[in-house]
């Protein structure tokens, strides 16, 4: 079975308290704690006993949305990614400060996870004090606790309500059989994610409205195809539409990213009507960055006036515009006239094998010193380079270690090389490579 410690991210904005309440929640003094807003940079992970279950506790900066600082969106970036790949989050606020446009501004962001959110009023440091969390309810979550992470104040009851988050059944679906695939199914809204699972399953088990992001939640339907058996996981979409374009663009991705993570492969969904887009090209970008198994598929073909070179025009625009995932399998299908849905299970299971393939060791380094090393030798400061051996470190997604007299001369350059010679002789056809180039000693 597989099994993986449930994550629990704390976000809020600037100076509510996030980093003395997750020292508070593992127990010794690790984040920063310090008055100045905006202390906490970074993503701060340590492990952490929540009623007796052990889970990965993620402290991070304070989210600013619209920032026009620098640091300060590269923080807020990293919020995202937080919540993203979290199972249940602590929304931080101040109950001395009361409501303030900015923790308005952060539930809008954690709107798409409601289901995982407590909101935690800090500095409510008596009880008669806790009336001040009364008015947090106004922000539309199930959940509001009044806690002092100084005093120890509500904590208790704060780990019961996380623990039975983390317990509750949409957050085991990562025990599942080994044999099963996990496929995720992400894209922007409307593009038919939904339509394509209830065309594969043959029954209208997710909602499915012309009106972008009517899929309120992530749903897990498992379908057996010839014996084998695929969990598909249609992305999160929506749950209520904004007039901030560019928050609907953070929530389908940070939607999306969650999704991607439990995925072995992710399919991108593409409209054929309306190729390719920003948003397209970010989800595509984290499924490469998380290292999952990519397949390309082109929705609505039906809808697109065709002659015997117009799939051609398709692949060499869509390879032009994602070049970082020209690696990926490329289907045109139609939800409504099932196209081409139906190769998706083998396509699916060529590329799942391909994310755990894995190459000798001595079968790697004979072709990287006959067909590589040996045939394109590379020069810097007039001198070549030396490269040793090579090895494989891992799969999912395979990762390979070069080992050299000089690695901070390889350029990147040369590892496109190498990684293009790598895919010509191995294939790994829908997945992403790890190249690591280490000095030998």
């Amino acid at each position: 079975m597989r099994r993986r410690l449930s994550t629990i991210s704390i976000v809020g904005r600037p100076n509510v308290g996030k980093s003395t309440l997750f020292n508070r929640l593992v127990g010794h003094r690790k984040a920063i704690v310090h008055g100045t807003p905006g202390v906490t940079r970074d993503r701060n992970y340590e492990v952490a006993d929540i009623d007796g279950t052990p889970v990965m506790l993620v402290d991070t900066g304070g989210f600013l949305r619209g920032a026009d600082d620098a640091i300060a969106r590269a923080v807020g970036r990293q919020v995202e990614f937080a919540v993203a790949e979290s199972d249940a989050i602590i929304f931080m606020v101040d109950g001395r400060s009361g409501l303030v446009p900015q923790d308005e501004e952060t539930a809008a962001l954690l709107r798409p996870f409601a289901d995982s959110v407590v909101v935690a009023v800090n500095k409510i440091d008596t009880h008669r004090q806790e009336s001040l969390a009364a008015e947090f309810y106004s922000l539309g979550f199930e959940r509001v606790l009044a806690i002092s992470a100084e005093h120890k104040l509500g904590i208790e009851d704060l780990k019961e309500s996380l623990a039975a988050i983390v317990a509750s059944p949409a957050k085991k679906t990562d025990e599942v059989a080994d044999e099963a695939t996990f496929c995720a199914i992400v894209g922007r809204p409307n593009v038919g994610k939904s339509s394509i699972v209830n065309a594969l399953l043959g029954e209208e088990r997710v909602l499915v409205h012309e009106e972008a992001g009517t899929t309120r939640d992530a749903t897990d339907s498992k379908v057996r195809v010839k014996g084998k058996d695929y969990i598909l996981i249609d992305t999160a979409g929506i749950r209520r539409r904004s007039k901030v374009s560019e928050l609907l663009e953070k929530q389908s991705i940070m939607v999306a990213e969650r999704s991607i993570r439990r995925s072995d492969v992710t399919l991108v969904v593409l409209d054929a009507t309306d190729l390719v887009t920003s948003q397209d090209r970010r989800i595509a970008s984290a499924v490469v960055e998380q290292g999952k198994g990519l397949i390309l598929v082109v929705n609505k073909w039906d809808l697109v006036k065709k002659d015997d070179r117009t799939m051609g025009v398709f692949v060499r625009r869509i390879k032009e515009e994602v070049p970082f995932a020209s690696f990926a399998p490329i289907v045109f299908v139609s939800a409504v006239t099932r196209q081409r849905l139906l190769s998706m299970f083998p396509l699916i299971d060529a590329v799942n094998a391909e994310c755990q393939r894995r190459i000798s060791t001595g079968v790697l380094n004979r072709f990287m010193r006959g067909e590589v090393f040996g045939k394109h030798l590379m020069i810097k400061r007039r001198k070549p380079v030396k490269f040793y051996f090579a090895t494989q470190a891992s799969v999912r997604p395979p990762t390979f270690a070069i080992f050299t007299n000089r690695p901070d001369d390889v350029d990147d350059g040369y590892l496109r090389y190498i990684e293009g010679r790598l895919r010509e002789e191995f294939g790994f056809d829908g997945t992403p490579l790890r190249i690591h180039v280490r000095k030998h000693h």
